[in-house]
């Protein structure tokens, strides 16, 4: 079974890993789905009240990806599992097989996404219906949008960074079509092999952003938010 828990108007759910992919399997169908993995960084740019905030809040539910929302839970008495990003989006496609559920990725280089699309197709014997790269401003939305529906895809998943997936996918939400739609960030370049995931060790600890920062090192000036996030944290602030 899972847990409901409205972080500040963010709506979470949250128990183990398991309970939170049978939950997400079992809504798929039900009703339009937009699904939030948030992490530390995503909870401080919710935090500037921003078009960004309005999105995240707007989600179907946020399901825990990184460490630091782990331990803000808990600070809430609420335990809880990680459920990663690039992990759930694996999750899904499985599931993906088994119900031959249609997919288009939006997101990444147009090279990167295509290759991405090749190697997701093979490694999961899956259906992707459709690609599209990231680089668009929003006067082409519109087109893109159409692109995504005429697909007629099953699963959307967007790995264009935040804020920019999540606000991409709120200001089309009522037109786009899928039944479930995801921010995935870089995955797409993961599955490209453009870049690595964390090693094992990272994974475990919940340090796979420490280790992403020292791949790409522009990463880096997200570190003041993410000292803040753990400054308030343990001052027990939100």
């Amino acid at each position: 079974m899972v847990g409901r828990f409205l972080l500040k108007d963010i709506p979470m759910v949250y128990g183990s890993q398991d309970d939170i992919y049978s939950f997400i399997e079992d809504q798929i169908g039900k009703e339009k789905l937009w699904i939030v993995t948030l992490n530390a960084l995503m909870y401080m740019e919710y935090l500037k009240g921003n078009e960004y905030s309005k999105a995240i809040s707007k989600a179907s539910f946020s399901i825990p990806d990184g460490v630091g929302i782990v331990k803000l839970l808990k600070k809430k008495g609420i335990e809880t599992e990680r459920c990663p990003g690039i992990d759930t989006m694996k999750y899904l496609l499985e599931l993906s097989e088994i119900n031959n559920y249609r997919i288009f990725l939006l997101g990444s280089e147009e090279s990167v996404v295509g290759q991405a699309a090749q190697i997701i197709e093979k490694m999961f014997n899956v259906n992707i219906v459709g690609f599209h790269h990231g680089y668009f401003d929003i006067s082409a939305e519109r087109e893109v949008v159409r692109k995504i529906n005429d697909s007629k895809t099953d699963l959307l998943f967007v790995g264009m960074g935040i804020p920019k997936q999540e606000s991409f996918i709120f200001r089309n939400y009522e037109t786009l079509q899928a039944k479930l739609m995801m921010g995935v960030g870089g995955s797409f370049d993961v599955f490209a092999g453009v870049t690595r995931r964390a090693p094992l060790f990272f994974q475990k600890l919940g340090l796979e952003w420490l280790y992403r920062m020292f791949e790409e090192p522009h990463r880096f000036k997200k570190l003041p938010d993410l000292f803040k996030f753990y400054m308030n944290l343990y001052r027990n602030k939100d």
